[in-house]
């Protein structure tokens, strides 16, 4: 246990961004995330797009925040990290599509 929190501390010192506010930002965003992708398949069963979009806004920022909290605090992130945070981004992107079409119908 102690190596864990000694590399949570590395990464704070090495890259400025706490580990800690990232997971905290992460797993807060869990419920608003599922009522977002609720209310985008209401809105869009009941043919309310302009609810849909404002929904799917909502769905994006809850979905990149915890990305974004990195972009603006971090310093020195290595490529391979934007590599993959991107990579998580898009597949968060796709799986939450095939999500609200799922449900759409």
């Amino acid at each position: 246990m102690g190596f864990i929190v000694e590399w949570l501390n590395n990464i704070e010192k090495t890259y400025g961004v706490n580990p800690y506010i990232f997971g905290v930002i992460y797993l807060a965003g869990i419920l608003p995330f599922w009522f977002s992708i609720f209310k985008v398949i209401k809105s869009l069963k009941e043919g309310n797009k302009n609810k849909a979009m404002f929904w799917g806004i909502i769905l994006g920022i809850i979905i990149i925040l915890p990305f974004g909290y990195v972009l603006i605090f971090g310093k020195n992130i290595p490529l391979y990290i934007w590599v993959v945070f991107g990579l998580v981004i898009v597949f968060s992107v796709f799986s939450t599509i095939s999500r609200i079409r799922k449900g759409k119908k």
